[in-house]
């Protein structure tokens, strides 16, 4: 029988537990009972798998797994970036052979021959054009409240810079963007209001950019141009121009085209998450 001190202690703790998530104080023990709890049970997943001589053989694929997210979206990125440069070339090449013939001036390089201009040290910051994103990849372990199914607690060991914003990658697409919220870092998946980045649409030989809203729960592509010819079935990937993701991430479709008066407002169609614990990887653009 259990004596009424151990009953009496019991419900002590769990007040105390529920004081310290549901009413929001800063001291987080919940979230280091739930991270213990979760740390505990991959110990003992890890465990069993080692018992059958498994752990090795999981380990390498888990590497090689996460090396292949890492290329792929890094492809994905330049191979988005390319796509761009190549309409601009097309662009110039157009523009090029629409312009007249210029007309003969005189040899300039003669007046300046013996011109010698001044030199400077090259600047660092500028010796290379393009630096690649970094990938992390970290665990869902919770809602930040149980009454929000949109905003979830990432249990991220990485330091950032607390204003910096983070795109979320999982099931092959992007899922929303992490921010840092009183010393914890907080998910917020399509649906919730603050979640919004840039996109881009390609749809007749041509790139169409907007950004992604949500509204009621639903998320929407917003302002596209009047003239852009989207339709339902476009494919949506993030366009890089927001400094929160790589360009060339799958985000989604879309379902359905609004009109209004000076833009385009489309609808997005977007797969629901498998599952609600799962590890994603966070995209942070330099």
């Amino acid at each position: 029988m259990i004596s009424k001190r151990t009953v009496l202690i019991l419900v002590v703790l769990v007040c105390a537990l529920w004081v310290l998530d549901i009413r929001g104080s800063r001291s987080f023990v919940s979230d280091k009972v739930k991270i213990a709890f979760l740390n505990l049970k991959g110990a003992i997943v890890s465990a069993y798998q080692r018992h059958f001589d498994q752990a090795d053989t999981i380990a390498r694929y888990q590497r090689q797994l996460e090396a292949y997210q890492y290329l792929q979206f890094s492809y994905a990125d330049l191979d988005a970036r390319n796509q761009a440069l190549a309409l601009e070339v097309q662009d110039l090449a157009t523009l090029q052979a629409a312009t007249p013939a210029p007309i003969q001036t005189p040899d300039a390089m003669s007046l300046f021959s013996s011109y010698t201009p001044a030199t400077c040290a090259p600047d660092p910051k500028l010796s290379t054009l393009y630096a690649l994103p970094k990938f992390t990849l970290t665990r869902v372990y919770g809602f930040a409240q149980l009454n929000n199914t949109h905003e979830v607690l990432l249990d991220v060991q990485k330091p950032y810079p607390q204003d910096k914003i983070l795109g979320m990658v999982a099931f092959e697409r992007a899922i929303g963007i992490a921010v840092q919220k009183e010393g914890r870092f907080i998910g917020l998946l399509h649906g919730d209001a603050r979640a919004s980045y840039s996109v881009m649409i390609k749809s007749g030989g041509k790139v169409y950019y907007g950004f992604i809203t949500n509204q009621n729960f639903k998320t929407y592509v917003n302002f596209l141009p009047t003239y852009a010819p989207i339709k339902a079935g476009d494919t949506v990937l993030t366009s890089g121009l927001d400094g929160i993701f790589s360009a060339g991430i799958y985000v989604g479709t879309i379902a359905d085209v609004e009109n209004h008066y000076t833009y385009k407002k489309a609808l997005l169609n977007l797969e629901e998450l498998k599952s609600m614990l799962f590890y994603t990887i966070l995209v942070s653009v330099p």
